[in-house]
């Protein structure tokens, strides 16, 4: 792995406003090619945290580094242009619009992020990860007409589809059965290693956690939630928060 980040939060400190809650996040580092699990009781900022990383929130102190560039001090509209181009997401509200097929929604990023070209590889790209999931015959339906499950892994193909090199997940498993989740986990992972991606997950079940490079477990007190180092089921956690 290389010994430069591609994401590094340091010093950070981030409330909503009107709240006595703070998220407080001292020292974090992502490598490229690391597979980082989250971890931490429902409130403790799991959430937050992925959309500190991902800029669609900007910290009160500190600063979000993504590939050595400081998020906070980009303007919002080059903040989004680059999430779109270079960072997956998958998030736990799945956010698919209900006009759009399947396959469409896949290729959202597309539509909305001008850096990105909407070409043949791109759609074969997206049929190849519709059908690696189990939704090969599903491509042209809509949301409405999907499971909760099918709809879930539509969202985990949206966040692949651009081969980005951070992919942010918020419990993606969360509504598949055991062998399902088994399979898109599968693809999760090769599709990150392959091309040396970081991924950053939000998880409840702790039996997957063996399958990470690192943990990180979100400690909660009263008003803050905060980073220690610490051992999660075996295994070594940076703690991030």
């Amino acid at each position: 792995m290389s010994a430069e980040p591609r994401v590094h939060l340091s010093a950070v400190r981030f409330a909503y406003p009107g709240s006595a809650w703070r998220l407080v996040v001292d020292d974090l580092a992502l490598l490229p090619g690391e597979c980082v699990a989250c971890i931490g009781p429902s409130g403790s900022g799991k959430t937050t945290l992925v959309n500190l990383v991902a800029g669609i929130l900007v910290p009160d102190q500190g600063a979000v580094r993504l590939d050595g560039l400081d998020l906070k001090t980009m303007p919002d509209d080059v903040r989004r242009a680059r999430r779109i181009a270079t960072i997956g997401m998958m998030f736990q509200q799945l956010e698919l619009l209900d006009y759009l097929t399947t396959l469409d929604n896949v290729l959202l990023p597309y539509h909305v992020g001008p850096a990105l070209d909407l070409d043949d590889v791109a759609r074969e790209r997206a049929r190849a990860l519709c059908e690696a999931v189990g939704l090969g015959d599903l491509m042209s339906r809509r949301p409405g007409h999907l499971s909760q499950g099918e709809r879930q892994r539509v969202a985990l193909c949206r966040a692949l589809v651009t081969e980005p090199g951070l992919v942010l997940c918020d419990e993606p498993t969360s509504s598949l059965d055991a062998d399902t989740a088994t399979s898109v986990l599968d693809l999760l992972f090769e599709q990150v290693r392959v091309r040396g991606a970081s991924l950053f997950m939000v998880t409840h079940d702790r039996g997957l956690l063996d399958r990470f490079d690192r943990v990180i477990d979100i400690t909660r007190s009263p008003g803050e939630c905060r980073v220690g180092e610490r051992i999660v089921d075996g295994a070594t956690a940076r703690s991030g928060s």
